[in-house]
């Protein structure tokens, strides 16, 4: 009778939800475009992607992937000027030296969309999800190209599949997301085959903690998006899909206290 009661209740609330989804939706766009104009006016669009492919083409020229003055001593980072990832976001930077600028947007947000659909969130967390694009920031660090959108996608992809949150890592203030798949097999593999893959550029490695330490960085310079990097995990935690593949059985018997899986919402 509870269940049923529940079922009815998610029913009558759908239209609601579904309403204000739209609203969300639009004003996100009109937020958007807004933003679109102001930066395209600064001649700004994908400015952070020609950043990470000028440092990349560098690498490639002189074998400099952090300057002298990063490594010399103290200095006051300066964005778009200093370099602050680890060696082997080259396996990211270097491709789209010869790829087609826009596979940039189109892959990582191609992935975030297929996770947030596979998950069919219920009806009330779209409204969430809608007010995720919302922030600010969200459409702000797409239109510039930041690699906020390839975190975003490596997190989405543990949740479905598990192995590609190792990814994260090369934004290492938000390495804790790359935890989300560490119960699969399929992570552990990739994260050797990670590092394995960085071991060629050992000695950037080692100037790596020189640069870091010698920043005026703090570690939670990336946390600004947080919005934007939870939107597959609260897309998951909405799911009628929660316990269908290891990750995700994994996390929903944490939710319920150590259990293997959950049962499937419902309605809504």
């Amino acid at each position: 009778m509870r269940d049923r009661a529940a079922t009815e209740r998610s029913r009558r609330l759908r239209p609601v939800w579904v309403s204000l989804t739209i609203v969300l939706v639009v004003l996100a766009v009109l937020e958007t475009v807004a933003l679109y104009r102001v930066i395209d006016d600064q001649h700004a669009i994908g400015t952070d992607l020609h950043y990470y492919q000028a440092i990349a083409q560098r690498w490639l020229d002189t074998g400099v992937w952090y300057t002298d003055r990063q490594l010399s001593g103290p200095y006051e980072v300066q964005t778009l000027v200093d370099n602050l990832y680890p060696p082997h976001a080259l396996y990211l930077f270097v491709p789209f030296l010869y790829l087609p600028d826009i596979l940039w947007w189109i892959l990582p947000l191609g992935v975030i969309g297929y996770v947030v659909w596979w998950c069919r969130p219920v009806t009330w967390m779209w409204p969430i999800l809608a007010l995720i694009l919302l922030f600010p920031k969200t459409p702000n660090q797409i239109l510039y190209g930041n690699t906020d959108i390839w975190v975003a996608a490596a997190i989405a992809g543990g949740v479905r599949w598990a192995w590609p949150s190792v990814l994260v890592t090369f934004k290492p203030s938000l390495a804790f997301f790359a935890v989300i798949g560490i119960r699969a097999r399929s992570w552990w593999i990739a994260a050797g085959v990670l590092v394995l893959l960085s071991l060629p550029f050992l000695p950037l490695w080692l100037d790596y903690p020189t640069a870091m330490g010698n920043s005026t960085a703090k570690f939670w310079y990336s946390f600004g998006n947080l919005p934007f990097f939870v939107l597959p995990i609260v897309a998951f935690l909405g799911s009628r899909r929660r316990g269908r593949t290891p990750i995700l059985r994994w996390t929903a018997g944490l939710l319920r206290g150590g259990g293997n899986a959950v049962s499937e919402p419902g309605g809504g």
